[in-house]
């Protein structure tokens, strides 16, 4: 039974330390209960960090192909191979998008009985979990490939007195103060007051799914007569504003 092990994904921001780590995966495999009624048995592979020996895959549940239903737990009692001539039966896993109205899309698997002749005998819908029961509510199609957003880093120099508002979609923001006093207000209209002269504070928002995270806003930073600071954000590459 094939178990595909698979990379982490980022979710944006900085890597975090430690041994890097796959995630879980669902496989499935066709079977045949006594009554040679088809089932695909899903099984999950266990996560595997760095050089760790990979243990061995589970048995999460089955579903039934003709009403998609799921149960969790071991196979039927007598179910196995399904005794095709040749043995050659299988199932074929594909991860299509069902594209809505407004344009989003919902990533989803779609599970394809194959007999020896190489047709398709039937096919059930989960969610990418292989388990939770899908019905795709739009046009199915395949998924777009991802292309990253281009993220530009920005620096700026400001001597007060000025007040400075984050741009919007700024992914990140780091402010140091050069002399005091500055006041930072947060989008929650927390404000603070820094006089340290050297004091210097950073906030990101990791992104996810190939969409660059977004702070909060608006962020402003209030530079009184005399105080200087520095501040350093990233953005979205088209459309940056650095007044």
């Amino acid at each position: 039974m094939p178990v595909q092990y698979l990379p982490c994904a980022s979710g944006g921001g900085n890597p975090p330390g430690g041994e890097s780590c796959c995630s879980p995966s669902i496989t499935s495999t066709s079977l045949c209960q006594a009554d040679g009624s088809p089932i695909l048995l899903m099984v999950r592979s266990p996560c595997v960090c760095g050089s760790t020996p990979p243990g061995d895959p589970e048995v999460v549940g089955w579903i039934d192909p003709t009403s998609g239903t799921f149960t969790p737990g071991p196979a039927p009692a007598g179910s196995g191979p399904c005794t095709q001539a040749g043995g050659c039966g299988s199932v074929a896993v594909v991860e299509l998008c069902d594209v809505q109205p407004d344009g989003t899309s919902v990533r989803f698997l779609r599970h394809l009985v194959h007999d020896c002749d190489g047709a398709v005998t039937s096919t059930t819908d989960t969610a990418t979990d292989g388990t939770t029961s899908y019905t795709p509510t739009g046009e199915v199609g395949e998924c777009a490939e991802c292309v990253p957003v281009p993220m530009c880093p920005q620096l700026l120099g400001i001597t007060g007195p000025e007040v400075w508002t984050v741009p919007a979609g700024a992914e990140s923001l780091a402010v140091t103060v050069t002399c005091g006093p500055v006041t930072i207000t947060d989008c929650s209209g927390n404000a603070t007051v820094v006089n340290e002269c050297g004091a210097a504070f950073n906030w990101s928002a990791p992104g996810g799914s190939c969409l660059p995270g977004e702070l909060c806003g608006p962020v402003t930073v209030d530079v009184a007569d005399g105080a200087t600071v520095y501040v350093q954000w990233i953005s979205p590459c088209e459309g940056d504003d650095e007044s």
